[in-house]
C-alpha cells in the first residue's frame, strides 16, 4: 500500500523532521499524500514522517472533532503558546488499537504556514489543541509512549511485540 503508516520501531518515527524552505509542486504532492492517508485511515490527523517523509508537515480534518471544522495542511508548525492540563485517552496511527492517558495541554495557540508560505495562527482548546499538540511532537521524533508512566510504556511495548491490540 503506498503511503503505509509507518509503526513503532521505523526509524523515520523518532526523526526531527526537516523545516520546509520551497513551498512548491513537490510540496502539494506531500499534502496530497498526507490528504489521502488521512482519509484512508479517517484519522483526525497525519504526520509526514507517518508516511516516511521526514519534513515539518501535517494534515488534520478538525471535522472528525468539531461542527464545521475544516481539513488542513499546516507546513512548519510550532506551538507558540499553551495553558492548562487535561489528562484523556489518545491513539496513534503507529501505535494501531493502543490507547491510553495522556496529559496535554487544555489550550494552545501554534503558528504554521499554509501549502502558499502564508502564515497561519490557530488557538484551540480540547481534542482540537490535544490533536495539534500530538502532530506536533511527531515532528520533533515524540511518540505517545514518551508520555506515559514507565510501566504503561512497558505493557505498551510488550503488546507492540506481540503483535496484540487492544481497543
Amino acid at each position: 500500500m503506498r503511503d503505509a503508516i509507518r509503526l513503532y520501531g521505523d526509524p523515520v518515527l523518532r526523526a526531527v523532521a526537516q523545516e520546509v524552505s520551497d513551498f512548491d509542486e513537490n510540496l502539494q504532492k506531500l499534502a496530497d499524500r498526507l490528504l489521502t492517508a488521512l482519509a484512508r485511515e479517517e484519522a483526525i490527523g497525519v504526520a509526514a514522517p507517518q508516511i516516511g517523509a521526514g519534513l515539518r508537515v501535517f494534515s488534520l480534518n478538525a471535522g472528525t472533532i468539531m461542527r464545521g471544522g475544516t481539513t488542513e495542511v499546516l507546513v512548519n508548525p510550532e506551538l507558540a503558546d499553551q495553558d492548562g492540563e487535561v489528562v484523556d485517552e489518545e491513539g496513534c496511527l503507529s501505535f494501531p488499537d493502543i490507547f491510553c492517558d495522556i496529559i496535554r495541554p487544555r489550550w494552545v495557540a501554534i503558528r504554521a504556514r499554509d501549502l502558499d508560505g502564508n502564515p497561519v495562527e490557530r488557538e484551540a482548546t480540547g481534542t482540537l489543541a490535544r490533536a495539534y499538540v500530538h502532530e506536533i511532537d511527531h515532528l520533533h521524533g515524540h511518540l505517545i509512549i514518551d508520555r506515559v508512566d514507565p510501566n504503561t510504556r512497558d505493557k505498551i511495548l510488550a503488546r507492540m511485540r506481540n503483535g496484540e491490540r487492544q481497543r
